[in-house]
């Protein structure tokens, strides 16, 4: 094995650089050399002296878990950049462009009536703002990105990466994506189906909310936010965050887990030429993690910090030296543990230190808890239209409004609120595509995470041992998790495979 540990460490340290470059370039808006650092890293994944040696250890009939898996990993890892000339170029060209729109949206800044407004701003108008008409004017301004994505060649994006999925043999970009993370696209089966047979008490619940709180039988886009914070109204409580780290260390200091020894750089208030959205930079696992945020003055913005402090967290209890193993953890895993400390938010654990133990906070924030459980499958609207984009054909924005559109209606039964949908302000389409359905099973796997530690310990919730919790997160899940593909791990901690009964449960 010590020929493919010398490689994974060369890998590992281009990576290293090219993360490095990433976060410069998502912080200043600038690149200085993302693609040369991507070509480095492709350099040594085309290598066939590289591959032959990973090869050969992939092909040995190892009898040890850990060496067969480690193996399995850098396998799969170089196995694609060595079936063909054409291959390896697309996946340059497909980086290429990813870039450069990424450029877009981390630059881009949308208008309300002619006037720049931040993607925070937006954020606090769907939420607090009390007239329907300025909200919906929010809503639709996150979509003028939309066209300089698909003028600056997003359509081109999507048939760049279809091809790509082809010359690597697979039926369509979604399979591959999947199969390359551990998953079967048979994963699936069956969720539009869970979704139709959930609707009527889901459509009952909405329907009582909306009437209650914006005078109308229906909830539209532009409301979903506004009408959480009607539930819980502390959610948009003013905070001052400059005390952010100290508020942060101290609620995981009741897990037991003192950040203020990890190195994590914190970058999270906006500013021209920063991306708006929220990531967690691995730059070196156990020692260097950065986190980007974009945060105002409200409490619930919380929950976007506490979720990527999660990830940095998550990447400090992993063991440096296992440099393969740690390629290996899912995205799931990675996704389900920083949702459930971004969750915290909603925890008297985390929330008596701005309110106090008030029992009318403590009932908004079990009531917002359980509205979002009822909504939690609406989620899959977006996972799946994640993945028609690259089972339809795509050559206008116009198509792909279409789709959207077309995707709402097979799924949640709605007709189009609009002419144009808001979807490339996400950066999973342009950055990472086929990612969404990480937050939802992330979310479900806590939610079996949670189920099996209450049982084994004999108490209601994980708030109940917050100490005891984190160690079983760290014996059971995080400690294992670059060792088994998703599914395994799943069904080695719960017993029985991968369902959606642990977010359908109690709800419908």
């Amino acid at each position: 094995m010590k020929n493919i540990y010398e490689i994974a460490e060369k890998l590992y340290e281009l990576d290293q650089q090219y993360n490095r470059l990433s976060w410069s370039q998502y912080t200043t808006g600038y690149d200085f050399g993302t693609s040369e650092a991507y070509n480095k890293i492709l350099g040594e994944l085309s290598s066939k002296e590289n591959f032959e040696i990973v090869e050969k250890e992939y092909n040995k009939s190892s009898t040890d878990p850990a060496e067969k898996r480690k193996a399995e990993i850098l396998y799969n890892w170089f196995q694609p950049y060595h079936l063909s000339k054409e291959a390896n170029e697309l996946s340059l060209q497909i980086q290429k462009l990813t870039t450069q729109l990424s450029q877009i949206l981390n630059t881009h800044r949308s208008k309300i009536d002619g006037v720049e407004i931040s993607s925070v701003d937006i954020g606090q108008i769907l939420s607090t703002d009390d007239h329907r008409e300025m909200r919906k004017k929010a809503y639709f301004a996150r979509a003028q990105v939309n066209k300089p994505l698909v003028d600056g060649g997003f359509c081109e994006l999507v048939k760049l990466r279809k091809e790509y999925a082809e010359k690597r043999g697979f039926h369509d970009f979604v399979e591959m994506r999947l199969k390359d993370d551990g998953l079967s696209p048979d994963i699936f089966n069956g969720w539009k189906k869970q979704v139709h047979k959930a609707l009527p008490a889901m459509e009952d619940v909405r329907q009582k909310a909306a009437e209650k709180y914006i005078n109308d039988s229906r909830i539209m886009p532009w409301d979903e936010s506004y009408i959480s914070s009607k539930i819980a109204p502390s959610l948009n409580t003013k905070v001052d965050m400059l005390s952010y780290y100290s508020i942060i260390k101290n609620i995981f200091m009741k897990f037991g887990i003192d950040i203020s020894k990890f190195n994590i750089t914190y970058d999270v208030f906006s500013r021209a030429n920063k991306s708006e959205w929220g990531y967690n930079f691995q730059i070196s696992t156990g020692k260097d993690t950065r986190i980007l945020a974009n945060v105002k003055n409200l409490y619930k913005e919380y929950n976007v910090l506490m979720h990527e402090t999660g990830h940095a967290v998550h990447s400090y209890l992993l063991d440096p030296k296992e440099i393969i193993l740690n390629y290996g953890v899912s995205g799931i895993i990675s996704e389900g543990i920083a949702n459930l400390f971004g969750g915290l938010i909603y925890e008297e654990i985390f929330y008596k230190d701005f309110f106090g133990k008030k029992d009318c906070v403590k009932n908004e924030f079990a009531e917002i808890k359980k509205y979002s459980k009822i909504n939690a499958l609406r989620a899959i609207d977006t996972i799946l239209f994640d993945q028609e984009l690259y089972r339809n054909e795509i050559n206008s924005l116009q198509d792909i409004n279409e789709l959207a559109f077309k995707n709402q209606k097979d799924v949640l039964y709605e007709e189009p609120f609009g002419d144009e949908y808001p979807w490339g302000y996400r950066i999973h389409h342009t950055e990472c595509p086929i990612y969404l359905h990480n937050y939802f099973m992330g979310d479900v796997t806590c939610e079996m995470l949670k189920k099996v530690f209450c049982d084994s310990n004999s108490c209601t919730t994980i708030m109940d041992k917050p100490i005891e919790f984190s160690k079983f997160l760290i014996d059971n899940v995080i400690n294992p998790s670059g060792l088994y593909k998703y599914p395994e791990l799943f069904k080695k901690i719960s017993g029985e495979d991968f369902s959606l009964k642990y977010i359908l449960k109690d709800n419908f």
